[in-house]
């Protein structure tokens, strides 16, 4: 009995040694091609990279990008192959093997069009008739209903960039797409006259919180976590973040050439 209790405490000095085990200096983190928060050709390898990098700096943890497929990312978090990725939405299915941060970045969904085309474009319903497409690979979210029951015509293009070639040719009606990210593939791809031809409507039909997510497999995955949200917090609080979403809006990530 004295020698099972002696091995308990053991047990418990050895666990929150593992608890008070300081960070790793150098993590590897799962990246993507989602231009211009994520991709291996931009700037500081796009704008949420450049933020996780600078929060996990603050925090003295030096962060090395590998770059995969969403899929394959994804499940070398689920197993532990890999600290962790950016930047993900939470969902119940990814909370069951990470630990998601504070927001990195968040934006919204919108609806472009083609500005000699006004429309109402306030409910899902004052698109009923009309045909829309998503890039390949996404999800229909707010759509999905709609598209179900025949209301709306769906489509799906090889990319963003396919997508609002669609508009100009008006072979669809509108395109849903995170703001940002159909603003910086029209600034990248297509002339002043072809990006004066769509609009983007105000209206958000979806907002997003995008996140680092960090591997439950992870050895002091809470801890590394916790790090990285005070870094996060220190890079707002400095008025640092802003000054780089600045940068962000007017474009600095769009290209390679640029910085």
């Amino acid at each position: 009995m004295r020698g099972f209790w002696l091995g308990m405490v053991c047990l418990g000095l050895a666990c929150r040694a593992v608890a008070a085990e300081p960070p790793p200096a150098r993590i590897e983190l799962a990246n993507g091609e989602w231009a211009p928060y994520l991709s291996e050709r931009l700037p500081r390898r796009g704008f949420a990279s450049h933020i996780v990098s600078e929060a996990f700096r603050l925090a003295g943890v030096q962060v090395v990008y590998r770059f995969y497929p969403w899929a394959r990312a994804e499940a070398m978090v689920r197993g532990g192959e890999i600290a962790g990725s950016v930047v993900w939405s939470v969902t119940p299915e990814r909370r069951q093997f990470a630990l998601f941060s504070d927001p990195v970045v968040s934006d919204e969904e919108v609806a472009f069009h083609l500005a000699s085309r006004p429309m109402k474009a306030e409910r899902i319903e004052d698109f009923y008739g009309l045909g829309m497409a998503t890039p390949n690979g996404s999800r229909l979210g707010v759509w999905q209903q709609a598209v179900d029951a025949g209301r709306i015509h769906h489509y799906v293009t090889k990319d963003v960039q396919s997508g609002m070639h669609q508009l100009l040719l008006g072979r669809i009606d509108f395109f849903p797409i995170v703001r940002a990210v159909g603003l910086s593939e029209l600034r990248r791809h297509f002339s002043a006259t072809e990006r004066a031809a769509i609009v983007a409507e105000p209206h958000a039909f979806s907002r997003f919180d995008y996140c680092l997510m960090i591997s439950r497999r992870q050895p002091g995955a809470e801890a590394l976590l916790a790090r990285f949200n005070q870094g996060l917090a220190r890079l707002r609080a400095s008025g640092e973040y802003r000054r780089l979403e600045r940068d962000f809006h007017a474009g600095v990530y769009d290209s390679p050439s640029v910085r």
